[in-house]
């Protein structure tokens, strides 16, 4: 039969518990037993003292001479011994009280001692008289009454009452002693068998509980150092539960370590720790395929040693920066492999507390950083053997158009303008790229001044106003008094920008609101069309480089897919965000926040 925990600990102790009643019954009845014959005892010699005493006393009265007699019933002696008598009746009737046999018996004898005394009492008138010898048969009779008295007094049934009372407190006094024996006795044995039950469930405890809890605390140790379990302890109780769950934990860290381990051994990344001074402890096998170092070879040497000398200062920057608090730091370096070459390398460094040291883990970056390197050398192209001669193109196009090489055709004129047309909108793309670069690299530089919003609102609409009127479209600008820190230029292109594209995408005849509110320390600029909208998987795509919505927009719409990239890098170069939704009715909403001057002297402050 299988028992929990808890029904085992409420057996072993039911059992001495068990003992304990059982015990305390049998001394109780042993008590109690002592206790009635102690009573009895008493009682009995009782009225065997109270027998014994009024025996005495009536000894002493009868046992007076005849000259004694006058002078002692005129003594004090008389008056205490009566008195003594007296106390003698009532001492032996309350004593048989509760036994009617014993209580008849000292009634009669009470009944016949009141008797002697009032016969008595009348002798002492006799004799006080002075009619001794004209009273003497009086007194003879008198003499008699009282013997018979005294004989009723101490009759034969008070006698044997008295000598079986004696009997009985002698024997109540054997049993007595038999009891007290039978008592320490009993003390004795349930002292030896209370050990002997205390000393098995001692054992029973320690074999069945605190060997299998020690098992188990074993274990925890065991778990805690990567060391194999002990067998399971079997039952069916908590502490089996408690193993078992031990054992599952285990080989579920097994199985988790070796997969954490596998996926350091297999991964494609650089992983390692360094201790508090940058040396490595703990290097995974791709350090031997992107480093150049095997494990044996990369131990113990300091990170720095193979670091590119322009890159140690940043190192030692983020070793110092994460371990003061930071989470977690990515840097680049350039790494010097064991056989001379260069890898590029995107360390992200996370500062372990509990075992003082860094977890590094290095991503090569090599592929990236070249495409980098070549991207920048095209841009370099694009910008010195494109834009120029594009711009030269450009001159020659406009120096044809004012006539300074004679007069064109109208087919010449027609063609001349396809061509400026294309050699410009070839040159905004080019400017567009550059900025997006600049953008990207750090080097487009904002010139920021206090700028009243509703002037650059103005501004921006009348730049775009004959295309508006092509289309028949009203611009309608909600006026705004509020100022904001920015870029004029900068911000004068996301604007002409947004605008344009909301006029070509408007229908015919429709509106394009323009407004700005106030939204905490940023002001938001709000630009709505009536459009076709945005829909909602192109939300964010939108934003991103040569991303149109249709793919027929490029040439019906015109455009190369890079403003609102440039839009929105622009904008959050001043700090703000861009977003786009649909309105209720029809047409999208773009909007973009800038800082307001405040905000931005706030953040000078």
């Amino acid at each position: 039969m299988k028992f929990t925990l808890t029904q085992k600990a409420i057996i072993l102790v039911s059992i001495p518990l068990v003992f304990e009643f059982v015990f305390v019954g049998t001394l109780a009845f042993f008590l109690t037993q002592a206790e009635e014959e102690s009573h009895r005892a008493f009682h009995a010699a009782t009225i065997g003292d109270c027998s014994n005493v009024l025996i005495r006393d009536l000894f002493e009265l009868t046992s007076m001479t005849r000259g004694d007699v006058s002078q002692a019933l005129s003594s004090d002696w008389y008056k205490k011994t009566v008195k003594t008598i007296r106390t003698d009746l009532n001492n032996l009737k309350t004593a048989a009280v509760g036994n009617p046999a014993q209580e008849q018996i000292v009634q009669d004898s009470v009944e016949a001692g009141e008797e002697a005394l009032i016969l008595l009492e009348e002798v002492r008138k006799i004799i006080d008289a002075g009619s001794i010898l004209s009273n003497m048969d009086r007194l003879t009779s008198l003499r008699d009454q009282l013997r018979s008295c005294v004989k009723r007094i101490v009759s034969r049934d008070l006698l044997e009452m008295s000598q079986r009372e004696k009997l009985t407190a002698q024997q109540s006094r054997s049993k007595q002693l038999g009891f007290r024996t039978q008592i320490e006795s009993l003390l004795l044995v349930g002292v030896i068998v209370n050990v002997i039950i205390t000393l098995l469930v001692v054992l029973v405890f320690s074999k069945k509980i605190i060997g299998r809890l020690n098992t188990v605390i074993d274990n925890n140790f065991r778990l805690a150092s990567g060391m194999p379990l002990n067998p399971p302890v079997g039952g069916s109780d908590e502490i089996a539960n408690l193993d078992a769950t031990f054992h599952e934990l285990a080989t579920s860290l097994a199985q988790a370590k070796q997969k954490e381990k596998s996926m350091i051994e297999y991964s494609a990344d650089v992983i390692c720790s360094l201790d508090a001074d940058g040396k490595l402890t703990m290097a995974n096998p791709a350090c031997k395929r992107i480093l150049g170092y095997s494990e044996d070879v990369i131990l113990g040497m300091n990170l720095r040693s193979i670091l590119a000398e322009q890159d140690i200062e940043s190192f030692n920057k983020c070793l110092a920066s994460v371990r003061s608090g930071e989470a977690e730091i990515q840097f680049e370096s350039q790494v010097t492999q064991n056989d001379g070459g260069k890898v590029d390398v995107l360390w992200s460094i996370h500062w372990v507390e509990s075992e003082k040291s860094f977890f590094c883990v290095g991503h090569d970056i090599t592929a990236r950083k070249e495409v980098e390197r070549l991207k920048q050398k095209f841009m370099a192209m694009v910008s010195h053997d494109l834009r120029t001669p594009l711009a030269t193109i450009g001159n020659y196009l406009e120096m044809l158009a004012t006539g300074i090489f004679g007069e064109l055709s109208e087919r010449g004129e027609h063609l001349l303008k396809i061509a400026e047309r294309n050699a410009n909108r070839m040159l905004c793309l080019i400017n567009d790229l550059l900025d997006l670069e600049k953008a990207e690299f750090g080097g487009l530089q904002l010139d920021c001044s206090a700028q009243k919003l509703n002037d650059l609102l103005d501004q921006s609409v009348k730049s775009v106003l004959s295309l508006a009127f092509r289309k028949q479209i009203r611009v309608e600008l909600i006026p705004t008094n509020l100022e904001v820190m920015v870029d004029n230029n900068r911000i004068s292109q996301v604007l002409i920008n947004l605008i344009s594209n909301a006029i070509k995408f408007s229908p015919k005849e429709s509106t394009i609101t323009i407004n700005a509110e106030k939204s905490g320390d940023m002001a938001m600029v709000h630009i709505s069309d009536q459009g076709r909208g945005i829909p909602e998987n192109m939300k964010e795509a939108i934003f991103e480089r040569f991303q149109q919505i249709e793919i027929a927009d490029a040439v019906d719409k015109g455009g190369s897919g890079l403003g609102l990239a440039i839009c929105k890098t622009l904008v959050e170069l001043h700090g703000g965000q861009i977003n786009v939704e649909n309105n209720i009715d029809k047409g999208s909403t773009f909007s973009f926040s800038l800082p307001l001057i405040e905000q931005s002297k706030s953040q000078i402050a």
